[in-house]
């Protein structure tokens, strides 16, 4: 039975309607509509429910080379309060999953991932190593404020200096006079900040920046809005864009393979992989209509099917549909135009080999 994050009764006063996603019931949009909560986290800022992530630490002597093992990117020289994205890959190359690891203390880290299942696989890869490792998802939560006014907001709120949080880097503090760690980061396309603390303290957090937040026009995010906005923005989902049939380099995180480090699961693989090339290559593209296309829909180049939907989504940025997928490379042109095909019609999409919202980042690192 799916579980419930201890922001739900909040979001069904909020007047939320619930589904159950990544095994736990979460809020699918407001009573603002995924329109307005897409919007308002565009031109304002919103609050999103983010505990369905899995938390988990590891610590001791030898938690750095666990890390190493683990990831495809190189953690040695991370900074204790910085973290950074990675892919979790088997020996053949594929992706357990993605996740940001996070440097706590010089032998102390966390992981935190989209699915909580990822701790047997962390576990199986300790064997033998001097490292303690804790899944303290039930002890952890997370919200999200993102948007051009969530740093005036979170600073309302937090003892956190935030202008000194640099982009992937987080801070110690109080929010809302609760322990939490405060982070600069999102998952939509804005400046914004994380705030990690006990569940216990979920309704004080909460109503604390959803106060600080009215002079703004704050809104609540459920994931509709979310899917929309992560869509736009290109951030890859499990599930959709990647799961165990997936490598890093076809799923456009190639950035995060650091062949130079001396060995990580996958490695060989992963080389051989670019070596011989990519069978296919994750693209975005914009309908002109309002077709919303749907994962599993065809991609076609004439009467050839060329790749497949991974994810689509109504736009109200563009008013438009917006789809990811994925397509051989030869078909990876920017601005070509090809077709999807939307419950037996096929409905024009033009390519981009670059995310349609803010391509260069820089909203999200804050730097607009």
């Amino acid at each position: 039975m799916a579980k419930k994050t201890p922001f739900h009764e909040i979001n069904l006063e909020h007047g939320a309607t619930m589904r159950e996603m990544f095994g736990y019931f979460l809020p699918w949009e407001y009573r603002e509509g995924q329109v307005e909560e897409h919007l308002g986290t565009r031109q304002r800022a919103s609050l999103c429910d983010l505990d369905y992530m899995g938390e988990f630490t590891i610590e001791g002597a030898d938690a750095l080379e666990l890390l190493q093992k683990l990831g495809t990117n190189d953690f040695a020289r991370q900074a204790v309060g910085a973290h950074r994205y990675t892919a979790l890959c088997d020996a053949d190359g594929n992706m357990m999953d993605d996740c940001t690891v996070w440097r706590l203390g010089e032998q102390k880290w966390m992981i935190i991932s989209g699915d909580e299942a990822d701790f047997e696989w962390i576990t199986k890869n300790a064997e033998g190593l001097d490292v303690n490792l804790q899944n303290i998802t039930a002890q952890h939560t997370t919200l999200a404020l993102e948007g051009p006014t969530a740093q005036e907001i979170m600073a309302k709120v937090t003892d956190v200096d935030l202008a000194s949080i640099a982009y992937y880097h987080f801070a110690r503090g109080k929010v809302a006079g609760v322990d939490s760690l405060v982070a600069r980061m999102g998952y939509t396309g804005e400046n914004g900040f994380e705030a990690h603390f006990h569940p216990r303290h979920a309704r004080t957090v909460w109503s604390a920046i959803m106060q600080a937040g009215k002079p703004f026009h704050i809104v609540p995010c459920g994931q509709a809005a979310l899917e929309s906005l992560r869509q736009e923005a290109g951030y890859i989902l499990v599930g959709n864009e990647h799961d165990k049939s997936t490598n890093p380099f076809e799923a456009g995180i190639g950035w995060t393979v650091k062949f130079e480090k001396k060995d990580f699961n996958g490695k060989r693989a992963l080389a051989a992989i670019l070596k011989k090339g990519l069978k296919r290559h994750l693209v975005w593209f914009r309908l002109p209509g309002s077709e919303v296309a749907a994962k599993g829909d065809a991609i076609f180049s004439g009467n050839k099917q060329i790749g497949q939907v991974t994810s689509g989504s109504y736009s109200p940025t563009f008013k438009a549909g917006t789809a990811l997928g994925y397509v051989a490379p030869a078909f990876a042109i920017p601005g070509a135009t090809f077709q999807i095909e939307i419950d037996g019609a096929r409905c024009p999409a033009r390519l981009s080999t670059m995310p349609l919202y803010d391509p260069g980042n820089w909203l999200t690192k804050g730097k607009p």
